[in-house]
């Protein structure tokens, strides 16, 4: 009831209603229509819980500290919270470092350049957004 109750204000007030995940917000740089992104976990927990995908072939482009842009297999690492892994054991990186992810060599989630094509399978890329 809450959220219906700000919407109403909003309304009254002339601001638009702030956007939902799967409505389409236009980007900051081309003005082009597109949906917002989906984060690192629904792309991982789709990877994992989807029959379509087979984790064995997905790479997973991700920032290291030292070393600069990564890839690795996506079963090399341990996806739950960083706070709950021994280090010692299992290898887990932060979410935020984690740039893109490859089936078959081919990008199907980038953040750089917003592509998502696990959730989003017909995205169009605007020129401006891809550098």
């Amino acid at each position: 009831k809450q959220w219906y109750q700000r919407r109403v204000r909003e309304r009254k007030k002339g601001k638009k209603p702030k956007a939902k995940a799967e409505e389409v917000v236009s980007c900051g740089k081309c003005e082009k229509q597109r949906k917002k992104m989906r984060t690192v976990m629904d792309v991982v927990n789709r990877i994992q819980w989807d029959e379509s995908y087979d984790p064995e072939k997905v790479i997973v482009g991700y920032l290291d500290r030292f070393d600069g842009l990564i890839e690795e297999n996506f079963s090399f690492f341990d996806w739950s919270d960083v706070t709950t892994v021994d280090d010692w054991e299992t290898f887990c990186i932060p979410k935020h470092r984690v740039y893109y992810f490859k089936i078959d060599d081919v990008i199907v989630w980038d953040r750089r350049t917003r592509l998502d094509l696990i959730f989003n399978p017909k995205t169009v890329q605007c020129s401006n957004c891809q550098s």
